[in-house]
């Protein structure tokens, strides 16, 4: 058993409960006993854990924003697993166990409940990653308070995520540099997006944290991705500016997507990298539809969540963000065309369609989309075509 503390969070039934909500595949589907993350939910769903036990609740929330941040409604647990929990630790004894979570919480695999992830083994990127070097920057920081002996290890475990992250995008780089084709491309700027999303969120911890500018982990990984960084990473500060230029507009939460609940009945439906989405809109039809996890309806609601979603995200500019609309690319073409993708909305939202900048960017297919963002990219890299 942990140290007891005084709870003030989420009660663990509530919380097994908002993760059944917004991913129910994850207690549906025996194969999460697999995973120690599956196995620490679906035990607390039998029998929620003590919730004055420090190391039971950390394994739980952790656990939990784990199998969710993938999901179109994460819990709201990240600050207590980066930083309030972290507050009831005043001793080895109470830090140990949690560092060994946080250790291990690298090593679970997070593709059963996220599709916004690229490569394998070594040379995966996903945004898990950076959720990973939030927590371990909660033990950083709680190391340093406590002056704890594990602080060389913790420092050496951060660094060397950031270090083969750098090696990880470079391989990707490299691809579509011997190799320039849509996928290389998808590739690499999945990669871009990942690793914009983790050093953004570890620059962040430093600052919450207030470390200190002298401090030797800063010295050596924060504001690694930008320009004014004194430890310069030519990878991560070209990274960043093709982040701006490619991604920065798709990065957003997708509230529009929190209302269709047919959403969550399969993992199969989670978001990859926002802008290239004509595979998923293909896969809400023959992986949904066709296969009769959605309906006719729960497609209708999707389809009139991206429609109202999409003109929120470009009130100026058709072209500010694509994600979208590249999706609905992807639901036409998998429904047999525009003209059954009409007839399956209401009329408003068919008025949208046709007579709003959505008719321009889907006239647009994917292969002539994804080979002009190819090209954008060469240019970029000021490379020939």
């Amino acid at each position: 058993m942990g140290p007891k503390f005084r709870h003030s969070g989420i009660r663990s039934k509530t919380l097994v409960g908002l993760v059944r909500n917004t991913a129910p595949f994850v207690f549906e589907d025996d194969a999460f006993d697999r995973y120690p993350y599956g196995r620490i939910l679906r035990g607390a769903e039998k029998l929620p854990p003590d919730e004055s036990d420090l190391h039971s609740y950390f394994d739980l929330c952790l656990a939990s924003h784990f199998a969710s941040v993938g999901t179109f409604v994460p819990t709201d647990v990240d600050l207590a697993i980066r930083e309030k929990l972290w507050s009831g630790v005043h001793d080895e004894n109470a830090f140990a166990p949690l560092w060994n979570r946080v250790q291990e919480f690298l090593t679970w695999d997070d593709s059963p409940v996220s599709r916004r992830w690229v490569g394998a083994g070594e040379e995966k990127l996903s945004g898990h990653q950076g959720e990973w070097l939030t927590v371990a920057m909660g033990a950083y920081a709680t190391a340093l308070r406590i002056g704890s002996g594990f602080l060389p290890e913790i420092r050496e475990a951060i660094e060397s995520e950031v270090k083969r992250e750098e090696r990880a995008l470079s391989k990707f780089r490299e691809r579509f540099l011997e190799n320039p084709s849509p996928e290389t491309m998808k590739a690499y700027l999945s990669g871009v997006a990942a690793v914009a999303h983790n050093l953004g969120d570890l620059d962040r911890m430093f600052d919450a944290f207030s470390i200190e500018d002298t401090d030797v982990l800063k010295r050596r990984v924060y504001r690694g991705a930008h320009e004014d960084s004194k430890n310069k990473r030519p990878v991560f500060q070209e990274a960043g500016s093709f982040y701006q230029e490619f991604l920065a507009n798709e990065n957003h939460r997708n509230f529009a997507l929190r209302e269709p609940k047919g959403l969550r009945r399969s993992s199969r439906f989670l978001l990859p990298f926002g802008l290239f989405l004509d595979d998923w809109g293909v896969g809400l039809v023959e992986v949904g539809l066709n296969a009769g996890v959605l309906n006719e309806g729960d497609l209708r609601e999707i389809i009139e969540s991206l429609v109202s979603g999409w003109k929120k995200l470009n009130p100026k500019s058709i072209y500010t963000s694509q994600g979208y609309s590249r999706a609905l690319v992807g639901v036409a073409h998998a429904l047999g065309g525009r003209e059954m993708l009409l007839n399956l909305v209401p009329p408003q939202v068919r008025r949208d369609l046709e007579e709003s900048g959505l008719r321009t960017l889907m006239n647009t297919k994917k292969d002539v989309f994804e080979k002009k963002l190819q090209l954008k990219l060469h240019a970029s890299m000021n490379l020939n075509p």
